[in-house]
């Protein structure tokens, strides 16, 4: 939640940035829209549209129907979409390190993935 907070204060931030004409935002998803990745996706994109005042809509397109899950990472940092969502290991092949929370009962409830995620983050940050 506190992830959620701080990108909406970001996207909010970046809006004085922005034309007064609506933007529209197509964002990749690589997993069907009932997944949680995904309905979390969406609400971010309703609470971006809220917190914009309508000048930014953010439209899913979970399944990888726009870009597959591998093509996602690639497609933004090319300018084809302005965003998408990923984890973060299904990139370990350009960097072990992005896997780090992908390991096998390494952490096993939230307390311990809020630890394993401020172990890594300096690390990650650093890259």
């Amino acid at each position: 939640m506190k992830h959620l907070t701080g990108l909406m204060a970001a996207a909010a931030l970046g809006v004085a940035a922005l034309p007064a004409a609506a933007e529209k935002w197509d964002m990749p998803l690589a997993y069907s829209a009932t997944n949680f990745h995904s309905v979390t996706a969406a609400e971010f994109g309703k609470c971006v549209t809220t917190g914009t005042g309508g000048a930014i809509e953010i439209v899913t397109h979970p399944s990888g129907s726009l870009f597959p899950g591998a093509q996602i990472k690639r497609a933004i940092q090319t300018g084809q979409v302005p965003i998408g969502e990923r984890l973060l290991s299904g990139h370990q092949n350009e960097n072990a390190l992005f896997g780090f929370d992908s390991v096998p009962f390494l952490a096993t409830s939230f307390d311990d993935s809020v630890k394993l995620w401020k172990a890594a983050k300096p690390k990650i940050e650093a890259l």
